[in-house]
Order: structure tokens, then C-alpha cells, then sequence
């Protein structure tokens, strides 16, 4: 049996440490963009007893896992049991150690054995480990920088956000972060009945080549009927989108605006994310000049951008540009983004295995 065990300091209250991993999406949040990792079944908070069933497709080839929670111990720790799947055995202890008031310990313990006993810890036990480094410095990375966040904002009003396009490749990874923030979040396909009538706060629409702007137009109209307590309408569109979306952005917030929502437009730089963007296809690409952006920028600068009151109008959120597009556009610099990731070396070293 083999033992990794990975240890980080995190600027919070254990509570809040302990507090995240109790939220829905969050090990979603917690997996590597360069990992094949499905989820089964809607996203549910972490407790007792709680099953995880998942695809994982390594080399090509799809495994079925099933794990358990089995321990659960407020602000001390929670163990997570292999039901099914790859090991022979796998144990992991998640500890929490408050340090001071405003400093923890997250404490990885994982006690593993592979399949085949001597043989396959011999040939695999060394690269295994070498893989569990890489995906633990990932994790405690998240946690550092998106518990950073929470702190930061900890006294604003948690949001209840709908999420149109959810088939967006951008869905995931702003969903795990928005949802570990304490924010709701619910997902919502274009043309959805379901939306009317609801509680959503903050609207948030992610646009992509195929987004039909008369669709978003008539879906805002019919969003508003019903809805008294929308205050934020946040519009996303790539670097690819090619349209000319922004000229007509005022008109499309026009009712919105009259109903005191406040409306933001965002285009993005280049995403950098092994899972999609540039980097899917072409794990070189090292553009200078280019406007990118890290996906972790980008989630968290999208929910910077809800929260903040002063902010409306159009954004382009670039890690590397200074000056905007056009005069319209305001820049993370000019909103004083505090960027996790502001060079491109930084951004590829984080989202690349």
C-alpha cells in the first residue's frame, strides 16, 4: 500500500475551508481541466453517505468509479472510500487544521493500492504518485486563490444565478466556481419555459459563434415578465465570436435598463484551458500579441463584475491587454482586477498538465 499525502496553508477560518468543500459542484471546481472526468447525475452538496458516480477516460478508454463518503466530521475532516473503479483499494482523508483565526491547514491524506499487487506498484506506483502531485498542487492552488475571493467578498449578497447556454464549454468551470462561491446557480438551454416567473438575481447568457441575437433579444423580453428581483444581465462572448453582438448590445438592454438591471457585456481574450480554447488543439500556442485570458481569470472576473455595483456597460477581459478594443470598452486594468494569472507562462503552467 502506498502513501501521498499533500499539505497547504490557506488564508481563512477552517470553518469556511471546510464549508467550501461542502458545496454543490465542488469537486467539479477541484478537477484539472486536462482530466476526462464525467460526472453522473445532478450536482449535490457533500454529506454523509453521499455516492459519486463517474466516468474517467484514460487513454482512450472510458472506467466506470463509484466512491463514497464514509467519515464526516464538521471542520475536521471527511473520507471519501473507492466503491468502484481502478484501485484494488483507495482511501482519501480530507483534514482541516485551524492554525489561527484566519489561517488553516488542508491536509491530504491518500492511502492506495493498485491492481495486481507487486507487480503493477512496481511498474505504476512511481508515476501514480508522480500524477497525484500534479493534481494536488492544481487542487490546493484553486482552493488558495478561490478562498482568497471568498474572503474578499464575503459580506456582499450571495446571488442566485441562471446560466443560459449551458452547453457552453464555459458552463463548467463557472458554474463549479460560482457555486463554491455560495452562489445558486441553475442552468437554463436557450428557449426554455422555465425561466419566467423565477428568482434569479443574475442573469448570465454565454454567446458562442451559433448564439442568434434575435433569440437573446426575445428571450430578455419574455425573461422580465414575471421577474421583479433580476439586477444583473452579464452577456459573454469570446474572442471567436466574429459578430458585431456589442454594436447592438444597448438595444438589446434597453427594457432591461428600464426595469434597473444592470447590464454588462463581456468579450473575452483567447481562453486558455486544456479542455477547450486554444490550447485543446494546440498546447503550444504562445501568442504575445493575441488578447487571452486563463479560464480561472475569467470565472472569477465575471462574478467580480456581478458583485460590483459601479460596474455596467462593455468589458474585455484580457490578462495581457492594457488598451481596449475600442473606446466603448473598459479593461480588467481599468476596473483594478486583481489577475491570479498575469502572465502567459503563469496561465500555461496552472492549466497544462
Amino acid at each position: 500500500m502506498r502513501n501521498f499525502v499533500y499539505k497547504t496553508e490557506i488564508e481563512c477560518p477552517v470553518s469556511a475551508l471546510f464549508d467550501w468543500h461542502l458545496r454543490e459542484r465542488a469537486f467539479e471546481r477541484l478537477t484539472p481541466p486536462w482530466l476526462d472526468v464525467h460526472v453522473k447525475g445532478m450536482p449535490k452538496p457533500l454529506e454523509l453517505g453521499l455516492k459519486i458516480d463517474m466516468s474517467v477516460r484514460k487513454f482512450g478508454v472510458p472506467l466506470d468509479c463509484r466512491f463514497a463518503v464514509t467519515e464526516l466530521e464538521t471542520d475536521k475532516k471527511f473520507v471519501d472510500e473507492q466503491l468502484k473503479g481502478p484501485f484494488a483499494y483507495w482511501r482519501h482523508e480530507h483534514k482541516f487544521e485551524a492554525l489561527d483565526g484566519d489561517r488553516s491547514l488542508m491536509h491530504d491524506d491518500i492511502r492506495f493500492t493498485l491492481p495486481l499487487g507487486f507487480v503493477s506498484d512496481r511498474l505504476m506506483g512511481p508515476f501514480m504518485e508522480r500524477d497525484l502531485q500534479r493534481l494536488f498542487q492544481y487542487r490546493h492552488e484553486v482552493l488558495k486563490r478561490d478562498l482568497s475571493n471568498f474572503m474578499r467578498n464575503r459580506l456582499r449578497p450571495r446571488q442566485k444565478c441562471s446560466v443560459l447556454s449551458p452547453q457552453s464549454k464555459l458552463f463548467e468551470p463557472l458554474a463549479s466556481y460560482l457555486a463554491t462561491q455560495g452562489h445558486a446557480v441553475h442552468a437554463h438551454p436557450l428557449g426554455s419555459e422555465q425561466i419566467q416567473g423565477d428568482d434569479t438575481t443574475t442573469l448570465i447568457n454565454l454567446c458562442d459563434q451559433a448564439s442568434d441575437m434575435r433569440t437573446t433579444e426575445s428571450l430578455i423580453s419574455d425573461y422580465l415578465t414575471g421577474n421583479s428581483r433580476l439586477k444583473v444581465y452579464i452577456e459573454v462572448h469570446d474572442a471567436y465570436a466574429g459578430d458585431n453582438s456589442n454594436e447592438n448590445f444597448n438595444r438589446r438592454c434597453e427594457r432591461l435598463r428600464e426595469a434597473s438591471v444592470r447590464c454588462i457585456y463581456v468579450r473575452t481574450g483567447a481562453i486558455l484551458s486544456a479542455g477547450f480554447g486554444v490550447l485543446r488543439n494546440n498546447r503550444d500556442w504562445r501568442s504575445e500579441t493575441q488578447p487571452w485570458i486563463a479560464v480561472d481569470d475569467l470565472v472569477s472576473a465575471i462574478e467580480f463584475c456581478m458583485l460590483d455595483e459601479t460596474i455596467s456597460g462593455q468589458i474585455h477581459m484580457s490578462a495581457n491587454q492594457k488598451k481596449p478594443p475600442t473606446n466603448e470598452f473598459k479593461t480588467l486594468f481599468d476596473m483594478q482586477y486583481p489577475l491570479r494569472y498575469p502572465t502567459l507562462k503563469a496561465a500555461r503552467a496552472h492549466v497544462l498538465e
